[in-house]
């Protein structure tokens, strides 16, 4: 599988485009994303869906914008399906913006699915937001704003929660240290490095 990684928008949050078999998928469009018709034209693929690990502002910017250009469903933790629309929140008012989304998206499942042509394990992990979703597909994570590179998301905004932080640094901690980590923000990891220098992974 290829992975084609490209920050979109002010906040520089990293929309994926995922390429196997000629299928693509979509992750996080945090702000209209041009290029992406010339991207299927030269891996020679269809854009199968597009999947959001979770509702802020900053990955959903440009879903409106795709999806007058890709006709093809849109995947998200059900708990936050009014993120889409409520500018509390999805954050947008926080940072004097008015950011919203009329897609109408499908229930991301617990456990493994197939979306397209992809195999996805989705596992939600509170703390960043209510429904903070990581997806494994193969041997890479996409963790959204869950995990960063020797960080975590932040959990001041609207459904936030230090608290429910917790499980989701236990849960990564018993994952294969060899797993590619694709985060939100930021550059890739892998658990294992994130084992050894992450401090948040030292509670």
């Amino acid at each position: 599988m290829k992975i084609i990684t490209q920050p979109l928008g002010p906040g520089q949050a990293n929309c994926y485009v995922l390429v196997k078999d000629h299928h693509a998928l979509l992750i996080d469009p945090g702000d209209d994303y041009p290029q992406l018709e010339d991207i299927l034209k030269q891996e020679d693929a269809k854009l199968d869906a597009i999947v959001l690990t979770h509702g802020h502002f900053d990955h959903i910017a440009g879903l409106d914008k795709l999806l007058k250009r890709f006709d093809v469903d849109v995947y998200m933790n059900p708990k936050e399906f009014d993120f889409l629309y409520d500018l509390d929140l999805n954050g947008s008012k926080y940072f004097y913006q008015q950011i919203a989304s009329h897609a109408k998206p499908l229930p991301l499942h617990e456990g493994e699915q197939n979306i397209g042509a992809f195999k996805v394990f989705a596992k939600t992990l509170p703390g960043h937001t209510i429904g903070s979703t990581i997806l494994r597909i193969g041997n890479d994570v996409f963790t959204g704003d869950v995990l960063f590179q020797g960080s975590v998301g932040r959990v001041d905004l609207p459904s936030g929660s230090e608290k429910d932080m917790i499980e989701p640094i236990h849960y990564l901690k018993t994952l294969d240290p060899d797993l590619r980590v694709y985060p939100g923000h930021g550059p890739s990891t892998s658990i294992g490095q994130e084992m050894r220098w992450n401090p948040y992974f030292r509670y």
